[in-house]
C-alpha cells in the first residue's frame, strides 16, 4: 500500500470511530452532531456559509460496511494511481475529485430542489473514489475486469457503465434513496476533465507545453531514430519479447 493511500484510509477510519463514539455518547456541539458539522449539509452551506463541508464530508462514513467498501476500493485502485501520478499529485487529485463531487451534487440540488430543506448530511469518500475509478479507466483502460466474477470487460468500458448507471439512478432516485448518485457522477466528471487537460490533451508549441518537455520529446524522437537506423543495418537475429 502506497503512502498517501494508506494515510487517507487511516484518516477515514480514525474519523469514523471518533464520530461513532461521540454520536453514541450523545455529545453535540451547539446542538449538532459531528456528521452535521463536518458532513455536507446543503441547507447549512446555503444559510450559514459552511463551505468547509465540501472538504470534510469526504472523511466521514455512515456505517462499517460503507467505510469498508470505500476503503477496499481506494486500496485496490488508489495505490496504482498514486504510483502513476506521484504522491503530491495523487493527493491533489483525490481532494479535487472529492470537493468537485460535493460541489456538483450541491449544484444539482440547488437547480432542481429546495436546498434549504436538505438538512440530511452527505458523507463519504465515494465521490473521490469514483474519480479514481475514472483515472483507472483512462490510464489502464485496456485491462480486463471480471464483472460479477463472470463477465470479462475492459476497464474503460466498466467505468463508462458505472457512469451511466449513476446517471440513470440519480435521475430516477426516490426521496427514500440515501445515496448521492450525482456526487459519484460529479467525482468521475471532474476527475476525467482534469486528467484530460493535465495529461491527455495534445500538446504542441502553442499549447502551453514547457520548453523542457518539448526538448525532452525531441531528444526521445532522435534517440528512437538512431536506434532504429542502427538496428536496420544489423543482421536479423532472434526476436526478444
Amino acid at each position: 500500500m502506497t503512502l498517501v493511500t494508506r494515510n487517507i484510509i487511516v484518516t477515514c477510519v480514525v474519523v469514523y470511530f471518533i464520530d461513532f463514539v461521540l454520536t453514541h455518547l450523545g455529545i453535540q456541539i451547539q446542538g449538532l452532531y459531528l456528521k452535521e458539522i463536518l458532513g455536507l449539509v446543503p441547507a447549512l452551506v446555503k444559510e450559514n456559509g459552511w463551505v468547509w463541508q465540501f472538504l470534510t464530508y469526504i472523511f466521514l462514513h455512515g456505517h462499517p460496511l460503507h467505510l469498508l467498501l470505500n476503503m477496499l476500493i481506494l486500496w485496490y485502485f488508489g495505490s496504482e494511481i498514486e504510483v502513476k501520478l506521484g504522491r503530491k499529485h495523487f493527493l491533489f487529485y483525490f481532494l479535487l475529485c472529492g470537493i468537485g463531487a460535493g460541489l456538483f451534487n450541491y449544484t444539482v440540488n440547488l437547480l432542481f430542489s429546495d436546498v434549504s430543506r436538505l438538512s440530511h448530511p452527505i458523507i463519504g469518500a465515494s465521490g473521490a473514489i469514483y474519480g479514481i475509478l475514472a483515472a483507472y479507466g483512462i490510464f489502464f483502460g485496456e485491462r480486463y475486469f471480471l464483472v460479477f466474477f463472470v463477465f470479462p470487460m475492459k476497464a474503460k468500458y466498466f467505468v463508462l457503465v458505472m457512469a451511466f448507471v449513476e446517471l440513470i439512478t440519480g435521475v430516477e432516485a426516490s426521496s427514500q434513496d440515501n445515496v448521492a448518485h450525482f456526487a459519484h457522477l460529479g467525482g468521475m466528471l471532474i476527475g476525467a476533465l482534469y486528467l484530460y487537460f493535465r495529461y491527455l490533451r495534445p500538446k504542441g508549441p502553442g499549447s502551453g507545453q514547457s520548453k523542457r518537455d518539448q526538448d525532452r520529446e525531441k531528444l526521445k524522437r532522435q534517440f528512437t531514430l538512431i536506434v532504429n537506423e542502427k538496428n536496420s543495418r544489423e543482421e536479423k537475429g532472434p526476436y526478444w519479447n
